[in-house]
């Protein structure tokens, strides 16, 4: 089980890596991509290990916030805390979406500090990929 589950890891590393590029570049995260692999990892959680399920909470508290204020998270943001959640577990997806806050907040503040424009919205993927990394290693 586990070279599953690095190779789970390792797959959702590289969507993450890919996401991370067309957010920059598109701001919008591929619904092409992000379905069917939260459908595939739903169901191999379910029948392998389901105790993985209960990643689904970050996914579920982010919808949440989106639904309460949809200009403050995009619903790709939204699907890929799900993923990462279903891909990795609970405790570690919560610690992910805690440091992409702390990267973003980071981001934020050195631009002000840079006196650089203040960006209205910031793609989240990138952050959300680092974190993943960190947490990973």
């Amino acid at each position: 089980m586990a070279i599953v589950n690095m190779l789970l890891t390792t797959s959702l590393l590289i969507l993450c890596c890919w996401f991370s590029y067309t957010d920059i570049t598109e701001r919008r995260i591929s619904n092409k991509l992000t379905y069917p692999a939260i459908l595939f990892l739903f169901v191999f959680r379910t029948l392998c290990s389901p105790e993985y399920l209960w990643g689904l909470i970050p996914g579920i508290v982010l919808f949440l916030i989106f639904m309460i204020s949809p200009s403050s998270l995009g619903a790709g943001d939204v699907k890929l805390v799900t993923l990462i959640g279903l891909g990795i577990g609970v405790e570690r997806a919560v610690v992910v979406v805690f440091l992409m806050c702390i990267f973003v907040f980071l981001y934020l503040g050195g631009r002000r500090l840079l006196s650089l424009a203040v960006q209205r919205s910031v793609p989240l993927a990138p952050f959300l990929s680092l974190g993943l990394i960190i947490v990973i290693l």
